[in-house]
C-alpha cells in the first residue's frame, strides 16, 4: 500500500480481494490499478459497480459519486481492511450481517 501510494499511479480506487493475487513465490500482487486514471486519459466511462463491488467501498465514496470514480488513498486504505476482514473471518465482506440492496443505498 505505502508503495502504491507513493509511486506515480497514487491511488487504487477499485481495490477488492479479487485484485490480489499470490505468485508462485507467496509475494501478492495487486492487479487492476490505474484503471480510474486509465479511463479519464481515454473519456471512457468507468463501468458501473454492482451492489457486490460496493462492499469494499469507503463509505464517504458512497457518498460522493465525483470521488467514487478517481477514488482516494483512504479510501484505499478502507477497502484494504475490508480485505483483512474477509481474511480473518475466512468470508465475503460482511458476511456476518444479512445485508440485502435496498433503497437508494446501492446507487
Amino acid at each position: 500500500m505505502k508503495y502504491l501510494h507513493s509511486s506515480p499511479i497514487r491511488v487504487h480506487g477499485y481495490l477488492t480481494s479479487r485484485n490480489c493475487v499470490i505468485d508462485a513465490r507467496w509475494v501478492l500482487k495487486i492487479t487492476d490499478y490505474g484503471l480510474p486514471a486509465f479511463f479519464e486519459a481515454q473519456n471512457i466511462t468507468a463501468p458501473t459497480k454492482t451492489a457486490r463491488d460496493l462492499l469494499w467501498t469507503a463509505p464517504e465514496l458512497l457518498r460522493n459519486s465525483s470521488l467514487r470514480k478517481t477514488g482516494t488513498q483512504p479510501g484505499d486504505v478502507y477497502s484494504f481492511g475490508i480485505i483483512m476482514q474477509e481474511v480473518v473471518v475466512r468470508g465475503e465482506p460482511f458476511c456476518m450481517l444479512s445485508l440485502s440492496p435496498e433503497g437508494n443505498y446501492c446507487i
